[in-house]
This record gives C-alpha cells, sequence and structure tokens, in this order.
C-alpha cells in the first residue's frame, strides 16, 4: 500500500552515550515527492544535506533511503545510473559521490536514515555491503516498513533514549536488506528432508517420534537418512530428540510445581526412574535437586527465605 504520509525529519547532534552502543543515528525522515515535484532533499534541510542534481553530493556518514511507492533514479560513482522501484532500497556511502531523485512523472515517497559507527564500517570492512551493491531490491516489506516507522516514531517521541532506539531500529533495517541482498540459492532436497525432521522432533513434547516414520517420509535409506541428519546436526535423531527432551525437563522443573513423577509422564517416560537417572545424567542434577538450585537462586534475586518445591 502506498505511503501517504507528511513530509516529516530530524536530524539529531551526536551524542556521545549514543556512541557507546557502537551505531548512531544522525536523522531520519520521510520524504513525499509528487509527480512534477522539484528533486530531493529541499533547501530547508541542514547544509550538507540539500543537493542539485547536477552536482550532488558526498556524505561524511551512511543513509538508507526506502522507496516505498512511485519512481526515481539513483547514481553513483560506483553503480551508474539505475532505476529505483518500490521496495528499493539504495545506500550511501561516507565519501561516496551519490545523487538521487524522483521521476517528475510519478513522484515518490522515501524514508531515510542518517547513520555512523563502528558496526556499519565493519559491515563495509567486511563486504556485507558496499558501494558497488548500493541498491537493493527488497519489494514493498511490511516488516521493513514497519522498522521504518518505528524509528520515525522513537524520533518524533524527543524522549531521552531516542537516540539508542533508532540506532536499534536502524540494525534491524540493514539486517533485513542484509536478508534481500544474500543470493537466492535452491534448497538442497536433503537438506530439505533433514529440516522437516528436525521440526517433527522439535514438535513432539511428548515422546519420540517414530523413527520409521521419519525415514519413510524422507525418500532415503535408514542408513542415508541418518548420516545426513548426523552430518548436519552433529547428533542421531535419537540423541537430537533426547537433548529437546531434556531441555524441556528443565523447562517445566524451573517453571512449574508438576511433581517429578508428572514431569516424567508428560514426557513420555514410563518409568519416573528412568527419567531422574538420565536427566542426572545429562544435567549432573537429580531432577530435585535441579528445581531445588533453581528455586534457591529465584528466592536469593527476590530477597525472600527459600521455600522447598512440590516434590
Amino acid at each position: 500500500m502506498a505511503e501517504r504520509a507528511k513530509e516529516y525529519f530530524r536530524y539529531l547532534a551526536v551524542d556521545p552515550r549514543d556512541q557507546a552502543w557502537g551505531l548512531w543515528v544522525t536523522g531520519g525522515g520521510f520524504q513525499p515527492a509528487a509527480a512534477g515535484a522539484d528533486p530531493i532533499p529541499r533547501r530547508r534541510h541542514p547544509p550538507g544535506h540539500f543537493y542539485t542534481w547536477e552536482a550532488g553530493r558526498v556524505l561524511a556518514e551512511f543513509a538508507v533511503v526506502y522507496v516505498t511507492h512511485g519512481a526515481g533514479e539513483f547514481d553513483s560513482q560506483a553503480t551508474g545510473l539505475m532505476d529505483l522501484l518500490p521496495g528499493d532500497a539504495a545506500l550511501v556511502f561516507p565519501g561516496t559521490w551519490h545523487r538521487y531523485r524522483p521521476r517528475r512523472d510519478t513522484g515518490w515517497g522515501t524514508y531515510w536514515v542518517h547513520f555512523h559507527g563502528e558496526i556499519p564500517l565493519r559491515l563495509l570492512s567486511a563486504g556485507v555491503f558496499g558501494p558497488a551493491r548500493a541498491v537493493v531490491r527488497t519489494g514493498v516489506d511490511a516488516q521493513l516498513l514497519d522498522a521504518f516507522r518505528q524509528l520515525l516514531d522513537g524520533l518524533r517521541s524527543g524522549s531521552a533514549n531516542c537516540g539508542v532506539v533508532a540506532a536499534a531500529k536502524t540494525m534491524e533495517i540493514l539486517a533485513r536488506l542484509q536478508e534481500a541482498a544474500a543470493p537466492r540459492q535452491r534448497v538442497p532436497q536433503v537438506q530439505q528432508v533433514i529440516r522437516r525432521a528436525r521440526l517433527a522432533l522439535e514438535a513432539d513434547s511428548a515422546g519420540m517420534p517414530g523413527i520409521e516414520d521419519l525415514v519413510a517420509g524422507s525418500g532415503m535409506s535408514r542408513t542415508n537418512f541418518f548420516r545426513a541428519f548426523k552430518d548436519r546436526t552433529g547428533q542421531s535423531p535419537y540423541a537430537y530428540h533426547l537433548q529437546l527432551t531434556i531441555r524441556r525437563a528443565e523447562e517445566m522443573l524451573r517453571n512449574s510445581t508438576l511433581s517429578v513423577k508428572a514431569v516424567a509422564t508428560a514426557l513420555g517416560f514410563r518409568n519416573p526412574y528412568h527419567f531422574s537417572k538420565l536427566f542426572k545424567k545429562k544435567t549432573g542434577f537429580a531432577p530435585r535437586a535441579y528445581r531445588d538450585h533453581w528455586q534457591g537462586l529465584a528466592g536469593e534475586e527476590r530477597g525472600a527465605p527459600r521455600t522447598p518445591g512440590r516434590r
């Protein structure tokens, strides 16, 4: 859906407290431009941000410009002239000449954020992003739009921590752009089979799914299925499911008043003694001792006297 919000922008002074986070935002906004309007940014922006198409500009910081509707074009030393369509993001890098503008016949709407810091510099150095790949075609992404909207909501709030919140949202924006920029590779069939098997194991909270059913559904021989599963998880299906079961047992002992027998039954163990023995082997605690240990820690945090849990 096309954005029809009014223009908004805010520039921030660099706060040394924000710099400690490794990324700080220096400005952000939403810029609508109607068909036939002048290129952006407009003259009321601070010096260094306004520019003409003929001259372009060079920033001392990073920027992301995200097109929500309409169309335009982006030009830089590394990319040359490129079209910008809804869902496209243009990344600007420090010291890199660039320019961008809406098409006169369509106008556009763009969210933008300017930022700097050790984190984006490290991403640039590591090749996660780079001037030659300055345009990322994400499509109009609801989660990316929400991140920009929440970033601007934080700037509008004027709260003491709005810069930190804006920085966190900028990191989310970069992460979503990186995901969109990653090459789309076809997932090998074996990898899909093992993924489905893992999901089946993780979904079963009470007992081991029939291993023969998993093998039969894989289209692989039993030997090849077990080998592929271990190659990708480091464990057999049995060991993988047991690890999940012990983790669930820990959660139930920490966060419920169920007896050890009830926990064992809920997890598919017919013999509570066998459950207790296996739990101790994997965690180093008998189930009751494990519960007492965690209840003791919780009591210390609350400053309350320690009380034994239900056995």
